[in-house]
């Protein structure tokens, strides 16, 4: 019996110094080595039947130990990626925040703020001198998300009621037509004509020139489509 356990403690030293030092062999290999050298041992059919079992279990350890070292190579490659991505996240979130702070404060300088566009005696044609300020408009409507415009038309209180009605809103139609000219959107515009309705102070010749007039008016009457961002927790 003790030469029986010497001889199995022999043969599986013998085999893992072989397998040490052959590091190219499979595991297969190296459960099938040590599952002979046990199995000539042990005489006989059952010497066939350790020498197969014990060599399939000791080859099948090797495997889901090289596996599991594997796994977790791969899953500390994983980690080191969300690592990163979080990061990246968190600048994005914070260069986000400092745009959606500078929206707000154009949001407020904007907010409910008024031009005037000033036109000749009996006339709906816009000045060359407002071209420039309404394309700076225009071109503010199609950058900054949910500014809209809107063109309120006036006339002085000479002529009749109906005239001054007509000519105010075609006054400001002719402001729109300006502003999509250079591009807005005319879903981002409003026209409406007010006639005599709002002049300043009837029968004052020298204010007419202020009643003859379009106001120009930007607001943000929609919410922002791309407002805020999703965040990695």
């Amino acid at each position: 019996m003790k030469q029986l356990v010497c001889a199995l403690l022999l043969a599986t030293s013998a085999t893992t110094i072989s397998a040490n030092s052959v590091e190219s062999r499979l595991p297969e290999h190296i459960g099938f080595g040590s599952g002979a050298a046990l199995g000539a041992v042990v005489a006989g059919p059952v010497g066939v039947v350790v020498g197969s079992s014990l060599g399939a279990l000791i080859g099948h350890d090797v495997v889901q130990e090289r596996a599991l070292a594997q796994k977790n190579q791969e899953l500390s490659g994983l980690n080191r990626e969300i690592s990163v991505a979080r990061s990246q996240l968190a600048q994005l979130n914070a260069a986000q925040a400092s745009k959606q702070a500078e929206l707000v404060a154009l949001r407020k300088l904007l907010s409910d703020l008024s031009v005037a566009v000033h036109f000749d005696v009996d006339s709906s044609m816009t000045a060359q001198r407002y071209r420039q300020a309404l394309e700076a408009i225009s071109e503010a409507s199609r950058s900054i998300d949910s500014l809209t415009v809107r063109l309120v038309g006036h006339a002085d209180p000479r002529g009749s009621e109906t005239y001054n009605q007509r000519l105010s809103e075609a006054r400001a139609l002719s402001v729109e037509q300006v502003l999509r000219d250079a591009g807005a959107s005319p879903m981002t515009i409003q026209t409406e004509g007010r006639g005599e309705k709002q002049a300043l102070v009837a029968g004052r010749c020298d204010l007419y020139a202020m009643d003859r007039r379009v106001d120009v008016e930007l607001n943000f009457d929609r919410k922002p489509q791309n407002e805020g961002l999703y965040s990695l927790r």
